[in-house]
């Protein structure tokens, strides 16, 4: 059962999501009340859609986000951050009981943690059929979610237990996945069997504590006598463990500890390759919206970024070189020619400039009409160096896309020609993702941009015009014909404009 973390008041609260769903607005009679001036009475809801969680904005009037992208409705993933007012709200894909490793609690048990080989296993040849069964079901689940509570079922089925526990590794935590029987209060395991069965790679097999420790008010109060501990081994590596645990005098044999070891090491495999399958299919859905509009190394790059930290970075302020490129006389074209004739001439022609744009390693910012605004430099991620190559990129990709332009029309038909005029400008602008996780538009605003524009406007057919922090970059990179300050529309001070001729 997943649940929702939330600091309210200096607090921190968490809420399991029930069938009911959970209700979140500064109203009192939410599931979760949050009062602030700007949270809506009835802001959102949070669903159980099968194993699955999702987040429906009420028609709040500030909007809802998760992971900074604003969304009317979105399915949560493990560490999703809910952005309501100014709070923010994780939603965590783990039991809704805390489980917490306490020995006064529960009493360091005496134990025989001797590591046990596959091959030592003593397995009757009837826990061999019910191992065998149990693998054939748990290998047939592709869901993750549901994996994990089908390998919790099999294992109390097969070594009945009074509690049962799946906790998984997440970097240094141990983070509690299935927790039998479910409930919402705290829990406390011995941290003294957890730590052996993880450090030694060894399956826990706990004695009589009762013998062993007689008289101890904490084994008494607990009523805990016997239990198993064995990690989830991939490749030597314990990704996390199952532990059961029942009062009883010796409750558990080692048979109960073969078989639960057994079933151990075939769920790991199954685990870790379901995850896997679930963080290969996030990362090609992003990297999939991501290649609308940024190189496929980019692309790649950031869909690896987004799956490693599980959320995007902030808008930034970056120094960027913007390009603008439009059509000259699209409209007078569009008149002579059939709409399927437009359609498949605007086709061609985006195609081919967007690659010119790619093979810079630019971003297609946005297509308007039949123009293009694309952006070099930027998105960075937060751990790259600056870019200072990003102006002679887009002045590059700028002659190649003339060049590119007229290698279209030289094969087309005479009515069909047109030219293509572009402007390039370079300066600072705030860069970020807007959007939801499944539909991303990337963009960037500011005075950079609207100039780029202009110098678009400003130039002639067939020509490339930049502005002077552009020209100064690219120094003697390209041939530039000075064309003196330009008064450009829109703007009160006169801007320095340079032709590009060429390549140096």
């Amino acid at each position: 059962m997943a649940r929702i973390a939330v600091t309210v008041n200096g607090e921190q609260k968490a809420f399991p999501i029930t069938e009911r769903g959970l209700t979140i607005g500064r109203q009192l009679d939410n599931e979760i009340v949050l009062n602030h001036a700007i949270v809506s009475r009835k802001h959102a809801r949070i669903e159980l859609r099968g194993r699955q969680a999702w987040l429906i904005d009420l028609g709040s009037r500030n909007g809802v986000t998760v992971n900074r992208l604003r969304v009317k409705e979105e399915q949560l993933g493990d560490g999703d951050v809910i952005g309501i007012g100014p709070f923010e709200l994780q939603f965590e894909d783990r039991a809704a009981q805390s489980v917490v490793l306490d020995d006064s609690r529960y009493f360091p048990l005496a134990s025989d943690g001797r590591a046990v080989a596959s091959h030592e296993l003593r397995l009757e040849p009837a826990d061999l059929q019910l191992f065998y069964t149990i693998g054939m079901g748990i290998s047939q689940v592709l869901d993750y979610r549901e994996l994990l509570d089908r390998v919790m079922e099999e294992v109390m089925r097969a070594v009945p237990a009074q509690r049962g526990f799946l906790l998984l590794r997440r970097g240094d935590e141990l983070v509690p996945r299935v927790v039998l029987p479910a409930g919402t209060g705290e829990v406390a395991i011995s941290g003294t069997i957890v730590r052996k069965a993880l450090e030694g790679g060894a399956a826990v097999l706990t004695r009589d504590a009762r013998l062993d420790f007689a008289g101890a008010d904490s084994i008494i109060s607990a009523n805990i006598r016997s239990a198993i501990c064995a990690p989830l081994l991939v490749q030597g590596n314990a990704i996390g463990l199952i532990l059961l645990d029942s009062p009883g005098r010796e409750k558990f044999t080692e048979r109960d500890r073969d078989l639960v070891v057994a079933i151990a090491n075939f769920a790991a495999v199954a685990i870790e390759r379901a995850r896997l399958t679930d963080e290969l299919r996030a990362q090609g859905q992003l990297r999939q919206n991501l290649e609308r509009f940024l190189s496929p190394n980019v692309a790649q790059a950031l869909a690896r970024y987004v799956a490693q930290h599980g959320t995007l970075w902030e808008a930034q302020e970056l120094v960027v070189s913007v390009l603008f490129v439009d059509v000259k006389g699209f409209t007078s074209l569009s008149e002579r020619l059939s709409p399927r004739e437009v359609q498949d001439l605007l086709n061609e022609y985006l195609h081919e400039m967007t690659d010119v744009i790619f093979r810079y390693n630019g971003t297609v910012d946005k297509y308007i009409g039949d123009g293009i605004m694309a952006v070099f430099g930027a998105p960075r991620l937060p751990d790259e160096p600056p870019d200072d190559e990003h102006a002679v990129r887009a002045v590059a990709a700028a002659l190649e896309m003339q060049s590119a332009q007229q290698r279209l029309v030289s094969k087309w038909d005479p009515g069909k020609a047109f030219t293509i005029r572009i402007g390039v400008n370079t300066g600072a602008a705030y860069t970020g993702f807007f959007g939801t996780r499944h539909r991303l538009e990337y963009t960037a605003i500011g005075d950079t941009v609207n100039t780029a524009s202009r110098l678009e406007g400003q130039a002639e057919p067939g020509s490339v015009l930049i502005g002077e922090d552009t020209a100064r970059l690219v120094g003697s990179r390209f041939r530039l014909q000075e064309m003196g300050e330009l008064q450009l529309k829109g703007r009160q001070q006169r801007v320095r404009a340079y032709k590009v001729l060429g390549p140096a």
